[in-house]
């Protein structure tokens, strides 16, 4: 018995010691498999194209004082690092590519031809040598055969490879600022009450009200609309951009390191804006309709459910109570798309029934309140002396407070308005509306 058991040890150890042999070989032919063929080695740092000339310093890519692209310099590196030989050829480079593009990777000369006659791959030609190539990765391009999707991938890189510099310029405004990284944030927007927002504590102040919390990741949220803001181009800085001040973001690093964008209407006869930032002497005209990090209220950083997260359950079958005065019904909401109910008596008028839990439970256009505020004791004993429908659900009992164009979802149990605006006045939020 013990002979057989210390055979099934040493078996088990060996078919161990095989596996990890087999995972080990298949990584390295796999990695071998992505080097072989390859025709760009090592990384590159020198790019010459047909309209730019540009070199990479600190892991940031520039034509002269030009900020160049983050994001379209990755996809040319990516590109390039992407191209395999698979033949050598004899021959007459002007043979067979009528159509070059001509570049320099690390200042080695690069010429990319047409595809052959068999579409299995296209020319290209380094110094002497020439042959045959493909790109070894996904395309972005939709394509119904496998020589329309290569070819696809060719004109892609091609079309990378011939951008004029001015949209090879940087947009992004934050790509200026390689070391920002704040944990706090001060916003003063115009003719609205200042706030802060601090990201590693994920808090912002003025808190929000009772009953309402923060995003999960205030940080997330914030970076997501930074990456959104734009430039059209750089200016030189000067005082006389100062036209009229409409908000300013102050981002507070950890070691307490301040950056300050100003953002001010350049003229009074334009709609067009600048962003100043005194400290570095810079100066961005920037693009409309990117900004909305500068105008949003503090509430926007709050999750403004109707049903506080913390006591949202989920459900497949999930009993409502409705009343309004003398009458109520108990509605059985099924989690489906789209949702359905059922009702002990009565029949209910799925459309406006949809359009009620739309805004008990956030749902499509109706994922967040446009804004909430306390409610007061002296409108909570209002609103329950008047005669409006309510809602029992997940523990919460809901008030609709209709007026004009305007939604107002009261939780009782919670203590605060959630306000919908531009309400189609169709919806009336009473019992007759959602049952019959």
């Amino acid at each position: 018995m013990k002979k057989n058991l210390l055979l099934a040890g040493v078996l088990a150890i060996l078919l161990v010691i095989t596996y990890f042999v087999q995972e080990k070989r298949v990584e390295s032919e796999y990695a071998a498999g992505r080097i072989e063929g390859k025709v760009i080695s090592g990384e590159v740092t020198r790019l010459k194209l047909p309209h730019v000339e540009a070199e990479k310093k600190d892991g940031r890519w520039w034509s002269g004082d030009e900020l160049l692209s983050q994001n379209k310099f990755k996809q040319i590196e990516d590109r390039l690092n992407d191209l395999k030989m698979v033949k050598t050829l004899e021959g007459k480079w002007e043979q067979v590519a009528e159509n070059p593009v001509d570049f320099e990777v690390n200042s080695t000369p690069w010429s990319i031809g047409d595809f052959s006659l068999d579409k299995s791959a296209f020319y290209l030609k380094t110094g002497e040598k020439m042959g045959l190539a493909f790109i070894d990765a996904e395309g972005n391009a939709m394509g119904t055969t496998a020589e329309e999707i290569e070819e696809a991938k060719l004109a892609e890189l091609k079309n990378l490879l011939s951008t004029p510099l001015e949209a090879l310029k940087e947009k992004q405004l934050f790509r200026y600022y390689p070391k920002l990284d704040p944990v706090e944030m001060e916003v003063y927007p115009e003719g609205n009450i200042p706030y802060q927002v601090n990201f590693k504590k994920n808090t912002t102040n003025p808190s929000p009200i009772v009953g309402v919390s923060t995003y999960s990741s205030l940080a997330k949220n914030f970076f997501s609309l930074l990456t959104q803001v734009l430039i059209r181009e750089e200016l030189p800085y000067s005082e006389k951009l100062k036209v009229k001040k409409l908000s300013a973001i102050k981002m507070i690093g950890e070691k307490g390191e301040e950056t300050q964008w100003e953002l001010w209407l350049r003229s009074q006869d334009s709609a067009d804006a600048v962003i100043l930032d005194a400290k570095n002497k810079k100066a961005f005209l920037m693009v409309g309709g990117t900004l909305k990090a500068f105008f949003l209220s503090v509430q926007d950083y709050w999750d403004k459910k109707v049903i506080p997260p913390s006591k949202f359950k989920n459900f497949e079958r999930l009993p409502v109570t409705l009343t309004q005065g003398e009458k109520s019904a108990v509605v059985t909401v099924i989690n489906r798309e789209p949702l359905d109910f059922e009702v002990s008596r009565g029949k209910v008028k799925r459309g406006h029934m949809s359009d009620l839990f739309y805004f008990i439970f956030n749902l499509g256009a109706r994922d967040q309140a446009d804004r909430v505020s306390q409610l007061s004791s002296s409108e909570r004993k209002q609103l329950l002396s008047e005669n409006h429908l309510r809602a029992d659900v997940m523990g919460q009992e809901l008030l609709f407070w209709r007026k004009s164009q305007e939604l107002i979802v009261v939780n009782l149990t919670q203590g605060f308005k959630s306000h919908f605006m531009s309400v189609s006045e169709t919806f009336r939020a009473n019992f007759e509306d959602v049952l019959e």
